[in-house]
């Protein structure tokens, strides 16, 4: 029995909070032990297999104000400069930072990472020990670039299936089981480059805009007359800017948020629309975004990747509340921009995956999109099926309403079940491979 969970995205707490809360982790994993102990892992079955394959975006080293400023009782004590970012100039303190920020997300999240590590396997009903399995996604891309994270990542977890300095790997399989996995990134042009090594545009979109405006929100924010818990809560929502759902809400968002902050004083929109020119005009002078856009603006294509960047920038460097419904008109008018966001790239890459890598494997598992799926892709006989199956994310989301007037929210949870001929179910014995994919929500 093999079981997945992607996309927790484990955070530091200096960009928010933002994930389900210990006894929910703790409650899950009591389940999945039942489910274990039901198909007679360690037991009647004669399995003695059981894994918990954590696939990627476990723990979050992009969205984070720690690339940026680092705060002491509130205080900032010291200003990062963008040469030790992973997107500047990589240096020995770049890697140092890295580090504080993956012991400042172990500290932030210490129970549950010792759920999800399984350390105390007994109290949770497991009736033997699971094995432990980390796979790096793009949020946690960091954990595999150096060696002293690696083993941080290692020492965390408890695992026990490395050798010293070995690198994660990027992809699990597992043929008893029937099942090939990896994060998914890997078919999302702005989070993959093609190496797992290098700096994706999406992690520094994340970074210095998504991490970066409630730093900027806040600094001009501290010249109004609001108190600083007003502050804070404006701050707070702009900080959730990538849990909106749709994505092509995003924008909606942005202007909900200015418009609904005006209530606590008059001259807020005003500060807030410096913000976004001077988040706007730093990611635009960034040499990684220059280089970027140069090399992905391609003259035979009217709206490729470098132009939705261009646009993004433009939003960001003209923003004003009084011009901007003709923006966001504009944005959603685009059937580029559309395109982009309801385009199902991991649905081609799973067709890719299965025709390649994955030709003998029946399950096909990436996270990355937090929305779960199961897609049939092949049939190749009458006993061989071949399915795509997305492991959705532990996360709250923001949802537009449909008639856009506001937004609501709830928190996700999904997790999905692999089992192996020989094991149970439902009381009879699998006779080949079996997938169960359970997903829940809860409204704050």
């Amino acid at each position: 029995m093999i079981v997945f969970i992607s996309d927790l995205h484990l955070m530091d707490g200096t960009a928010g909070k933002h994930y389900l809360g210990v006894e929910t982790f703790r409650d899950i994993f009591k389940e999945i032990a039942i489910q274990a102990q039901d198909a007679g892992v360690g037991g009647s079955s004669n399995s003695k297999v059981l894994k918990i394959v954590l696939l990627g975006d476990i723990f979050d080293l992009v969205r984070t104000e720690t690339w940026f400023i680092k705060k002491q009782d509130g205080k900032i004590v010291d200003t990062i400069t963008v040469e030790d970012r992973p997107w500047g100039n990589p240096s020995d303190k770049t890697e140092k930072l890295a580090c504080e920020i993956f012991d400042n997300i172990v500290k932030e999240n210490s129970e549950i990472i010792d759920i999800i590590s399984c350390k105390n396997w007994k109290d949770l009903g497991f009736p033997i020990k699971p094995e432990v399995v980390y796979i790096p996604g793009n949020h946690d891309r960091l954990c595999n670039l150096y060696a002293s994270l690696r083993d941080r990542v290692t020492n965390s977890l408890g695992l026990d299936n490395l050798s010293k300095n070995e690198k994660f790997s990027s992809i699990f399989k597992d043929k008893q089981h029937g099942v090939f996995a990896r994060h998914g990134h890997e078919y999302d042009s702005f989070n993959f480059t093609g190496s797992y090594d290098e700096t994706p545009i999406g992690d520094v979109i994340a970074a210095e805009i998504a991490s970066k405006l409630p730093i900027s929100i806040q600094k001009h924010l501290n010249g109004t007359q609001l108190s600083s818990e007003n502050q804070q809560v404006i701050c707070d929502h702009f900080r959730n800017l990538f849990d909106i759902r749709p994505l092509t809400a995003i924008i909606h968002w942005l202007f909900y948020q200015v418009e609904h902050s005006t209530k606590y004083d008059k001259d807020v929109k005003e500060k807030i629309n410096l913000a976004f020119q001077e988040v706007g005009e730093e990611f635009v002078k960034l040499d990684f975004v220059k280089r970027w856009i140069r090399q992905n603006d391609l003259l035979w294509n009217p709206m490729d990747q470098a132009d939705i960047v261009q646009m993004l920038i433009s939003i960001l460097r003209t923003f004003n509340m009084n011009s901007f419904k003709w923006q966001l008109s504009l944005w959603e008018k685009s059937k580029y921009v559309r395109n982009l966001f309801t385009t199902d790239h991991y649905l081609d890459g799973a067709v890719k995956d299965f025709n390649n890598e994955a030709k003998d494997y029946q399950y096909l598992l990436y996270g990355h999109t937090h929305q779960p799926l199961q897609k049939a892709i092949n049939i190749i006989d009458k006993d061989k099926e071949q399915l795509y199956l997305n492991t959705g994310t532990w996360r709250p989301a923001y949802y537009q309403t449909t008639s856009k007037t506001g937004f609501t929210s709830w928190n996700n949870l999904t997790y999905t079940i692999i089992y192996q001929p020989g094991e149970f179910h439902a009381g009879k014995t699998i006779i080949k491979p079996r997938f169960e994919v359970w997903t829940g929500a809860m409204k704050n």
